[in-house]
């Protein structure tokens, strides 16, 4: 079978370590791609075609200038037609200085498809439950320690998929953002020449805790499977034991998770489910085992893709709990539930346990529906859309919240259901403001009524600013309005203000970067 693959591709004009590299990528080798081309070349024009190694909606767009000028701009994967001459092909990322620049002769009637020497690099920013999260991270060249802009992860049930960057081989760094390249918080990475490499970044606490090629790369299924599941089983026993004059400490901790991925993808449709169960329990000294992790969620997202730029998406979340949910006291005391009036329901004399939610309660729904647009596309300026409706509900039976903190409380409340609808959106902006300023902006909001008050939205914007070939400033303004119940509060017990919206907070970084290497 391989000696057949190989024969074939000798017959298709493909070199062996052309093969070799084009066998990580997730879209078709580049002469695969040519001969699958429909566009036909009308007399006195030439084609040029730059292959693409992921998905055209993935990578940035290359852009093609003749005599200085710029003439056209396309996705990789898509062709363009040009009279005959001689051109400048400008394909990757970063700003345009960082770009790959390839000198291309265009005959009339014939194809000029070009060698993809370049690298390209996935990475999918998770946490520790293996979850994509819309995480920043930037990347540096090593070389000459340039900084390539920022990177973020996703949110699979709006559709997201993960951006690929188009890099000159070589060594790269990948750090948070606002920290140098000499961190040493910091994960790299080797690119060879016309590869796609995959890697997971995984943050917990607002930190880089791993980085690593995923067990399933995202083209490693052949072409023609739609359908793919992937499970994985973990788990992890931990004993301690600590002594000291007065007494032995130990403690046992044991978890197990549970996790399953199943996706279809066809050029049409796109559906995941994707399924996360974690349990945990506990043991300190001579007590019994007490559960620590206890966690069911399961998401499911489709997209209808109507074309490249436009298509409706579906999403929906589900979290809950397989035990009881239980509070434990120091010391016996009396202890009541009552309901949201204040009224008594039952009194519990000198307990010093009680139950708080029964199993599968309280029990989180998260729906959406909207469309994913490209509102507009060019080199200097991209502009994504994503725009729904959505919808939260929170379902409990019995269940109670304490009334203060543990050490102290002697009550809970209650809880009842609740439910709330809105409009949400996302609107993703990436400039080139000439060849030294680039700007990366991001504004998700939800609006669950017309009052101001209740609307949540957050707002980042990262410019960066080339001064010099080794000197470069990056301005960081972040705007952030959470929800109602997380918002800070002054020593008066007033909600912050900022230009009068309650609630609203300004974080800005302001970082001068040098670099010159000796």
């Amino acid at each position: 079978m391989m000696n057949r693959f190989y024969l074939c591709a000798a017959l298709l004009g493909l070199s062996l370590p052309a093969l070799a590299q084009q066998s990580t990528w997730i879209a078709p080798p580049a002469r695969v791609q040519w001969q699958q081309n429909p566009t036909q070349i009308p007399a006195g024009k030439g084609l040029l075609f730059v292959p693409v190694i992921t998905s055209s909606r993935n990578e940035p767009l290359y852009q093609v200038f003749y005599e200085d000028r710029k003439i056209a701009s396309a996705a990789p994967g898509t062709p363009v037609l040009l009279p005959p001459g001689t051109y400048q092909v400008l394909i990757g990322s970063g700003n345009i200085t960082q770009m790959i620049k390839k000198t291309v002769k265009i005959v009339e009637g014939r194809t000029a498809l070009l060698d993809a020497d370049w690298s390209a690099l996935a990475v999918n920013v998770i946490d520790e439950s293996r979850t994509s999260v819309k995480e920043a991270y930037e990347l540096f060249e090593d070389r000459h320690q340039e900084n390539y802009g920022v990177g973020f992860g996703i949110e699979e049930e709006r559709g997201e998929t993960v951006k690929t960057w188009l890099l000159r081989p070589g060594d790269y760094t990948l750090v948070k953002v606002g920290e140098n390249v000499a961190s040493t918080r910091k994960f790299s990475i080797h690119l060879s020449p016309g590869e796609l490499s995959q890697r997971n970044l995984v943050v917990r606490d607002n930190a880089f805790v791993g980085f690593y090629q995923p067990n399933l790369l995202l083209g490693a299924a052949p072409q023609t499977r739609k359908l793919k599941t992937q499970w994985i089983l973990s788990g992890s026993p931990q004993f301690t034991n600590a002594k000291n004059t007065s007494q032995d400490q130990s403690s046992v901790s044991l978890s197990m998770q549970a996790f399953n991925r199943t996706t279809y993808n066809s050029p049409r449709h796109y559906a995941t489910l994707r399924l996360i169960a974690e349990e945990g329990a506990t043991r300190e000294g001579k007590d019994s085992f007490r559960k620590s992790v206890d966690k069911l969620e399961l998401r499911a997202t489709y997209i209808r893709r109507l074309s490249r730029r436009l298509g409706p998406y579906m999403r929906g979340v589900l979290n809950t709990k397989f035990f009881t949910t239980d509070v434990r006291f120091d010391a016996p005391r009396d202890f009541a539930k009552v309901n949201a009036a204040g009224d008594t329901l039952r009194i519990y004399p000198l307990t010093s346990e009680v139950s708080l939610e029964p199993p599968f309660f309280p029990l989180q729904l998260r729906e959406g529906v909207g469309i994913n647009s490209q509102l507009y596309r060019s080199f200097p300026l991209n502009m994504d859309l994503r725009f729904g409706w959505g919808a939260r509900q929170t379902y409990v039976s019995d269940s109670f919240q304490l009334k203060g903190d543990q050490r102290t409380a002697t009550s809970a409340a209650e809880l009842k259901n609740t439910s709330s609808t809105g409009f949400e959106a996302l609107l993703i902006t990436d400039a080139r403001l000439g060849r030294f300023i680039s700007l990366d902006s991001e504004f998700d909001i939800l609006l669950p009524s017309s009052a101001v008050d209740s609307w949540v939205f957050s707002w980042e914007n990262r410019w960066r600013i080339i001064l010099t070939s080794f000197v470069n400033l990056d301005v960081v303004m972040d705007f952030d309005r959470p929800e109602t119940t997380q918002r800070k509060k002054t020593a008066l017990g007033a909600e912050t203000s900022l230009w009068g919206l309650k609630g609203l907070e300004l974080r800005q970084q302001v970082l001068l970067r040098l670099s010159y290497i000796l």
